[in-house]
């Protein structure tokens, strides 16, 4: 802990130098100058540039940030090991049982589990908020896919993939992957003590109150109409009348508004990696419904490609981004 007379910054020096009467080896060091403030440093702690400025000496870049701001890496390496724990728990399930049950449970139910140490000794109304969202998106979504489960008993979209153990390894590496990559808006932003911008906060919220409506809408619209219809039918109903997959959509917006939240506190490099949430949801989602990931386009062709109906939806209704202009319209 720094006195009430000095501040504590991590310098990182690629080579030794010497200025003054302070030698510096080739090693990180803690760098102490005189200052009105105080901050307390610990080996998770890194200080970063607070809008890029940097003072920079021979061979070394000393990175300042505002007094009280740092970065604790240690919520984010707490969340990686139970996303990592979680997922080889399901591959374990996989593996031993061959079911599909728990797929969902565990894949998604492993973001509400791994939320909860930033819940714990954390006064940040941003992270809180923040991992109050995961926590209730992934309850929320997890409880969803696991009664579905247990109603369809079975994924054909899975069965090449599982029936293997390499199909199996990779699924559920992939699981760990996207928990990871998914959650970095959140666990990035457990690692900053900066509160953030509270206009932000807001609209982030907002964002996420408003994709996890979406995407809750989407899913029960098509499951009343898949159970009130019989299996011939597709739906295109509600928010499906506008989108191909307002459920991913609303994934997209929701955890956009994670980003939008934790981002002002993040700093340029952290910023940035937070924004790969997005993009690889993005990526995935886009993969999977235009077939280049899963054969989902395939199996749909197969069901309802007889329906001049269903050709003619498929041909005229975005794949995720819902053209709002065309609500409520048939789109026989």
């Amino acid at each position: 802990q720094a006195s009430s007379k000095t501040t504590s910054f991590v310098v990182s020096s690629k080579s030794g130098i010497n200025h003054g009467k302070m030698e510096m080896p080739r090693r990180r060091q803690i760098l102490t100058i005189e200052s009105d403030d105080s901050i307390a440093t610990t080996p998770f702690l890194h200080l970063i540039t607070r809008g890029g400025s940097t003072i920079k000496g021979e061979g070394t870049a000393l990175r300042l940030v505002p007094p009280g701001t740092v970065f604790n890496n240690l919520p984010l390496i707490q969340s990686t090991q139970i996303l990592l724990g979680m997922n080889i728990l399901g591959f374990a399930i996989s593996v031993v049982t061959g079911s599909h049950l728990h797929l969902d449970l565990i894949g998604t139910g492993a973001f509400a589990v791994a939320a909860l140490p930033s819940l714990t000794g954390n006064h940040l109304m941003r992270t809180n908020i923040s991992g109050i969202a995961v926590a209730v998106w992934g309850t929320k979504l997890a409880s969803f896919l696991f009664f579905r489960a247990l109603k369809v008993k079975h994924d054909t979209r899975l069965d090449d993939t599982l029936s293997t153990i390499g199909g199996t390894t990779v699924f559920w590496a992939i699981s760990f992957l996207w928990g990871v990559i998914c959650s970095l808006p959140h666990t990035l932003g457990t690692t900053s003590s900066d509160p953030g911008n509270k206009y932000t906060t807001i609209v982030g919220t907002v964002m996420f109150i408003a994709g996890l409506i979406i995407e809750t809408a989407a899913d029960y619209q098509k499951w009343a109409f898949k159970s009130s219809n019989t299996p011939a039918q597709f739906c295109n109903v509600g928010l499906w009348s506008v989108s191909q997959h307002p459920n991913w959509f609303g994934n997209l917006v929701l955890w956009s508004g994670i980003v939008v939240m934790n981002v002002p506190a993040l700093g340029w490099a952290r910023g940035c990696a937070s924004l790969a949430s997005p993009l690889f949801m993005w990526s995935l989602f886009y993969g999977q419904a235009s077939g280049a990931i899963t054969p989902a386009v395939e199996l749909a062709k197969a069901k309802y490609g007889s329906d001049p109906t269903f050709l003619k939806y498929v041909k005229n209704i975005p794949l995720l981004v819902p053209r709002l202009f065309s609500w409520g319209k048939n789109n026989s």
